[in-house]
C-alpha cells in the first residue's frame, strides 16, 4: 500500500449551501496553486486549532489542475466541534490537511464495483462515481445509498442523472411512516444487497457509514457469499475490530 504523502494548505469557503435539514455542501477554493493530489475516495481534515481537526470525504472527483473541493458536511446541534467548524467556515478561510485514507479507487478495471453509503457517505461515493465515469470504467457500477426517510437524500436528483450514463441506483428507505408517499425500496442497506447478490457477488466493494454499520453489513454479506478480501472501507483503518 502506498503511504499517504500530506499536504497542510489553506483554503477559501467559496460557498456553503444547504442541501436538506442539516445537511450542507461546502465548496472550498485555491487562492494559490493547485488541490494537493488526492485519489477518488480519501478524506481531507479541516484542522481547528493547534490539536483538533474534522475529517470529511471528498465528494469532488479528482483531475488536473484541480483549483476547488466540494464537501458534504452535516451539521451536528449542540456538539461543540460542529459549532466550531461552522464559526470557522464563516470565517471565510480554513486549513486543510490531505489526503488520507486508503479506501479508494485509483485505476479502472473491468470488476464490478459495489457501493453503499448510509447519509453523507455518499460524499466518498460521489467522488468515487464520477471518477469512474469521467474514465469509463468497464464494469457495472452498483451505488446502495440508505437514508432513514426520503427527504435524507440531500441530493436526490444527481444519482439518477448517473443513471443515464452507467450508474445503476438503488435507493434505500429504513424508516417509512404512514404520511410518506416513497415507493422504492424500504429496509436496510444489506437486505437490499443481498437481495441482489446473484448480479454482484463478484464486484468490488466500498462501504461508507458508522463502523456498527460497516462492520455488520461486511459480515451478512461475507456470509452470503461476498468475498471478503474486496470489501473496504475507512472505518478498517480508523476503528479496527479487535479480533
Amino acid at each position: 500500500m502506498q503511504k499517504e504523502s500530506l499536504v497542510t494548505k489553506p483554503f477559501q469557503v467559496i460557498d456553503v449551501q444547504l442541501l436538506a435539514a442539516d445537511v450542507y455542501r461546502v465548496q472550498l477554493g485555491c487562492d494559490q496553486g493547485y488541490v494537493p493530489q488526492y485519489y477518488a475516495g480519501q478524506y481531507l481534515e479541516i484542522l481547528l486549532g493547534d490539536s483538533d481537526a474534522l475529517a470529511f470525504s471528498i465528494a469532488s472527483a479528482p483531475s488536473n489542475n484541480q483549483k476547488s473541493l466540494e464537501l458534504h458536511i452535516q451539521k451536528l446541534s449542540g456538539r461543540e466541534s460542529s459549532e466550531k467548524l461552522f464559526d470557522q467556515l464563516n470565517t471565510g478561510s480554513v486549513i486543510v490537511r490531505m489526503a488520507k485514507g486508503r479506501c479508494y479507487v485509483n485505476q479502472i478495471t473491468n470488476r464490478p464495483l459495489l457501493l453503499i453509503a448510509a447519509g453523507t457517505g455518499f460524499a466518498q461515493m460521489k467522488s468515487i462515481v464520477e471518477y469512474c465515469l469521467n474514465k469509463q470504467h468497464h464494469g457495472d457500477i452498483h451505488l446502495y445509498w440508505g437514508a432513514k426517510k426520503p427527504s435524507n437524500f440531500y441530493l436526490p436528483s444527481l444519482p439518477i442523472h448517473w443513471s443515464e450514463k452507467k450508474l445503476i441506483y438503488h435507493p434505500v428507505v429504513s424508516d417509512i411512516s404512514s404520511e410518506s408517499d416513497w415507493c422504492g425500496r424500504f429496509g436496510l442497506l444489506y437486505e437490499a444487497v443481498l437481495a441482489d447478490k446473484e448480479k454482484i457477488t463478484e464486484a468490488e466493494i466500498y462501504i461508507s457509514g458508522s463502523p456498527n454499520m460497516v462492520y455488520t453489513t461486511m459480515d451478512l454479506i461475507v456470509d452470503h457469499g461476498f468475498d471478503q478480501s474486496r470489501v473496504h472501507s475507512d472505518v478498517f483503518e480508523y476503528a479496527p475490530r479487535n479480533n
